[in-house]
């Protein structure tokens, strides 16, 4: 499974509506990765078998809370 890796870069003064922007972009994250997680453990064995997965993998990413990477 192909995985993004986003990089979040912190001034070294914040302010309010920076702070507000991180938190959204953290929340969005968040929710993608509970939503491909949840459609993952959807999938039947010819889904996975395309995507090179075993059902072990499936089960494994499938069980990851939201904010584990």
């Amino acid at each position: 499974m192909q995985q993004t890796l986003r990089l979040i870069v912190l001034p070294a003064r914040l302010c309010l509506a920076d702070l507000l922007q991180t938190g959204l972009a953290v929340l969005a994250i968040w929710s993608r990765r509970s939503r491909t997680r949840r459609r993952l453990a959807m999938l039947e064995a010819r889904a996975l078998a395309d995507l090179g997965l075993t059902r072990a993998q499936q089960r494994a990413e499938a069980a990851k809370w939201f904010w584990q990477v």
